[in-house]
């Protein structure tokens, strides 16, 4: 029984190095959009939204063990700005390499160049994924464990 139990706590301490990394990197995304502010090719409030769009993210997602509540919030716009990183890389693949007409062809050149790249994102939706069931399934726990009425 106790070998089960250790691979319990090895979920829980791989859990916790996906939540912290996924973390970080949205962080640092959210800050290298402040600073990297002519690459992106945003106007400043833009850059700033999507900016404070990452860091509340990644907040919710470290606040997770305080509030299950915040760490679905953080899951759910972790995902939402995984889905506009990848927007921008399919327009920063269209805007840069010439002959690409349209989402689809930079989506084609992106899948058949940038695989490594396809490879993270995935990764970072299944990161967001997790995050936001371990929060939900911790809210849930917690809701069923409380005194009643509340």
């Amino acid at each position: 029984m106790e070998k089960f139990l250790k691979f319990l706590k090895a979920e829980a301490i791989g859990g916790q190095i996906i939540r912290y990394a996924l973390a970080g990197l949205l962080l640092f995304g959210g800050f290298a959009k402040l600073v990297l502010l002519g690459e992106t090719d945003f106007s400043f409030s833009g850059a700033v939204f999507i900016a404070s769009l990452e860091t509340m993210a990644a907040i919710g997602l470290i606040y997770h063990f305080r509030s299950p509540a915040l760490g679905i919030m953080g899951g759910i716009l972790a995902f939402l700005c995984i889905i506009l990183r990848l927007i921008y890389s399919l327009s920063w693949v269209k805007k840069e390499i010439v002959g690409m007409g349209s989402l689809w062809d930079a989506l084609e050149v992106l899948l058949s160049t940038f695989n490594n790249g396809i490879f993270h994102i995935i990764l970072l939706f299944g990161a967001a994924i997790y995050c936001t069931g371990n929060s939900y399934k911790e809210y849930i726990r917690q809701r069923i464990t409380q005194p009643w009425p509340k």
